[in-house]
């Protein structure tokens, strides 16, 4: 039977649950000490002086590194995306001259003893401040007298793209629109925050760092660059990492200096930053608003959009900044046809916590702005949202499909693959359409505000550049899988078992699968953008089916048979219809161990394969959630009562799985939707950074869920698959907005912003018109 495809339990939950799990916190080394850094309490300042003398003094300090400690001509963090015009507001490894937002690392103390210790040192490190006037939002940050971040202009960056001619197909319309959509800024929340431990090895030379990352060989390259040491002198490890969701996907500041500390100290040294740290220095995601003018037709068609989207990316330019402002406007359209199209997408520099990419990276505001469009339309033109959407979707007929414009991530946006219109009419008749709406009827008579809304969604998966993966036999029997996919909670050991098992023939439980440890597994990209399974796997698949044949060779001289006479199944390479003369798996990887002569075609005295897999391009994974809700409209307090999604990610690997994917997805829309947003002041103090105020789903905001799943496969890789890991978070906020609307539409409520609070809803409310 294949395992490809089947809903087996994953294999690393018996061991997570009996709570052997090694997370960075269990890993304990001898003469550990301890590190906190000193931040920032300014939004924007100079520093005129740091006197850490009394901290020094303390004989239980090891060490105390400001930036006039760290070699001269250090870099800032670099940021990819457009590296030669971004360099000037990338951030310092330490602040220097200044510091730009509240939380900015200025110091490292490290001490013997533990962090409370250190946390009570640090307090003695004289920091000299000189306040300037500060800016948290986009808006105040482009006003003619907005304190500049950095310098000459808070707007870093303007991209644009433009189909057809929207100016004129605005004009001749004969509906148009206008409305501003906003998205607020969050964060990632894993249960496991940030941390590392790093140890120099003076013997050899060199470090190793233990992190819990989603990106080990690129923390590893970023080391390497900055500690001056070549590559075999550095080492990262990512132990089982609980949680990322993008806030773990690039280097910080943090592992630079403790790795560069860790030479003079001389002993291993443990940061974790604690849940306060984690709301002001760990990357934010999502802020952005959208100017849109629509013009439409009497049928609901959408005949052009002119879109101004302005993203809040905070003090500093990260690693991958620019993404989530790129996608939000050339993923806009979705799956609609709209032939004309002017896009606008403007960066704008705050004294906030910088943004990065976050579970869902631009796709979740763009899914937000189009579904609420659509929905607007359908109310002007007195047109069921179902139908509205169905008269404006792509055909299967289209795919591939050349969008015509291209963003950061995929380069030439070219949808592979899918079948919108019927992943529509399944998410409809799933959830009941045409009966709620006739229950809607019925509760309005009773005083009750029900609402259903869709939330449609396209998102690029399946980014590049590359995966590796690696399949090897040992004389034992068992497989070893390396893949330089790291995971953080996914289901990697499940999954990629699962694809060598069934192209090998062997048992699941035999096969063991290595990642995030840059020593094992010599090159990889790591885990995100929903890449693992399509990249990730289609190397384990190419390098398992290496394995398969130079079996079948091997085994062809030891059985004296032909090789096309062999087939590999049950762990033994068989002859075809006499299964009596067999070898196993264990006896061919045997057979080329060392002293033994090399059969022909046979290179490696190891049974052993490594393949580095290119996608030619990106997958689009697609889906289509259906939100019911009830709306008190005496307190605006919004309950979820059903969720529906229909998704194609492809070929599934485990649906079960995939499941797990979707609902967790979903939880963390529903947060976007309803409770979270990091709060500043006009002078960019944060008001917010704990989970008394910031709120996050637990068990009572989940609804009844309801997943369904279609699998159009890909032309892009030979299993078709796609990824899965984030459409439940691009979908679900979309869909709970449009349900609120629904809720509230009788009343003239507009609803144009998340999170949906009480406070929101019940103003929408008084502001009716």
């Amino acid at each position: 039977m294949s395992l490809f495809g089947a809903s087996i339990r994953r294999k690393e939950d018996p061991r997570l649950l009996r709570g052997d799990g090694r997370y960075l916190s269990d890993i304990k080394l001898h003469g550990l000490v301890h590190a906190v850094f000193v931040r920032s309490p300014h939004a924007h300042a100079l520093i005129r002086g740091i006197d850490s003398s009394a901290a020094a003094a303390d004989p239980r300090v090891v060490s105390v590194i400001t930036s006039d400690d760290l070699p001269a001509g250090l870099p800032p963090l670099p940021c990819i995306d457009a590296e030669e015009t971004t360099k000037p507001f990338n951030q310092p490894i330490l602040a220097t001259d200044k510091v730009r937002f509240v939380g900015e690392p200025v110091a490292l103390l490290v001490v013997e003893g533990d962090r409370y210790i250190a946390e009570d040192i640090a307090g003695l490190i004289d920091v000299d401040y000189e306040p300037l006037a500060a800016v948290s939002t986009a808006e105040a940050a482009v006003a003619p007298d907005a304190p500049l971040v950095h310098f000459e202009s808070n707007v870093v960056d303007v991209l644009e793209y433009s189909l057809g001619d929207a100016d004129s197909a605005l004009a001749a319309a004969p509906h148009t629109l206008s409305e501003r959509f906003a998205t607020q800024r969050y964060a990632g929340t894993p249960l496991e925050t940030r941390g590392v431990i790093v140890e120099w090895d003076e013997p050899r030379q060199g470090l190793t760092m233990w992190s819990s990352t989603q990106v080990p060989h690129s923390l590893k390259a970023t080391l390497v660059g900055y500690l001056g040491l070549p590559e075999n002198a550095v080492r990262v490890i990512a132990p089982d990492v609980g949680g990322a969701f993008g806030v773990k996907l690039q280097p910080y500041p943090e592992e630079i200096v403790l790795g560069l500390a860790a030479r003079s100290v001389g002993r291993p040294i443990k940061w974790v930053e604690d849940r306060y740290e984690h709301f002001l220095a760990s990357t934010h995601g999502r802020e952005q608003y959208h100017d849109v003018d629509v013009a439409y037709d009497d049928d609901g068609r959408i005949l052009a959009i002119r879109d101004h989207a302005v993203t809040n990316t905070g003090a500093y330019l990260q690693r991958l900044t620019l993404v989530e402002p790129f996608i939000g406007v050339s993923m806009l359209s979705g799956p609609y046809v709209i032939e004309h199209q002017q896009l606008l997408s403007t960066v704008v520099m705050t004294n906030t916590t910088p943004l990065n990419p976050f579970r869902g990276v631009g796709h979740v505001q763009a899914a937000f702005t189009m579904e609420r469009i659509i929905d607007v339309v359908a109310a002007a033109v007195g047109i069921d949202p179902g139908e509205v959407r169905m008269r404006n979707m792509f055909s299967k007929e289209v795919f591939p499909l050349h969008r015509g414009i291209g963003n950061v991530l995929a380069g030439e946006i070219i949808y592979d693959s899918g079948d919108y219109q019927e992943c529509l009419s399944r998410a409809l008749a799933a959830a009941e359409w045409d009966e709620f709406r006739r229950e809607q009827v019925r509760a309005r008579a009773e005083g009750r505000y029900l609402g259903m809304g869709i939330g449609f969604f396209v998102e690029e998966t399946g980014l590049g550049p590359y995966e590796s993966g690696r399949v090897r036999v040992e004389p034992s029997g068992q497989v070893i899988v390396f893949t330089g996919a790291c995971s953080s909670g996914q289901g990697h050991d499940t999954v990629l078992a699962q694809i060598t098992a069934d192209e090998l023939g062997v048992d699941f439980d035999d096969i063991v699968v290595v990642h995030g440890d840059t020593d094992l597994v010599a090159s990889g990209v790591g885990t995100y953008a929903s890449r693992s399974a399509p990249i990730g796997g289609t190397a384990v698949r190419h390098a398992a089916g290496s394995i398969k044949e130079q079996a079948i060779r091997i085994a062809a001289e030891m059985l004296e048979a032909s090789p096309q006479d062999l087939e590999l199944e049950d762990g033994e390479v068989r002859v075809k219809g006499s299964p009596a003369s067999s070898v196993s798996l264990a006896q061919v990887a045997g057979r080329v161990a060392p002293g033994q002569p090399l059969p022909e075609g046979v290179v490696n005295y190891t049974l052993d394969a490594t393949d580095i897999y290119h996608p030619p391009t990106n997958t689009f994974s697609y889906g289509c959630h259906v939100a019911s809700v009830e709306v008190d409209i005496e307190t605006g307090v919004v309950t979820l009562i059903r969720h529906v999604v229909v998704n194609d990610s492809g070929t599934l690997i485990n649906p079960l799985l995939v499941d797990g994917q979707v609902q967790g997805g979903v939880a963390l829309g529903i947060g976007g939707a309803l409770l979270e947003e990091i709060a500043y002041s006009d002078d960019g103090q944060p008001l917010n950074a704990n989970f008394m105020d910031y709120l996050v789903p637990a068990i009572g905001n989940m609804p009844e869920m309801v997943v369904e799943h279609m699998a159009v496969p890909t032309p892009l890789n030979a299993d078709g698959m796609k990824g899965a890991g984030e459409g439940g978070a691009v979908g679900a906020p979309a869909a709970i907005a449009n349900a609120v609307a629904d809720a509230l539409l009788p009343l003239g409520a507009k609803i144009t912003a998340t999170p949906l609070g009480p406070e929101t809803v019940y103003r929408a409310l008084q502001n009716a018109s």
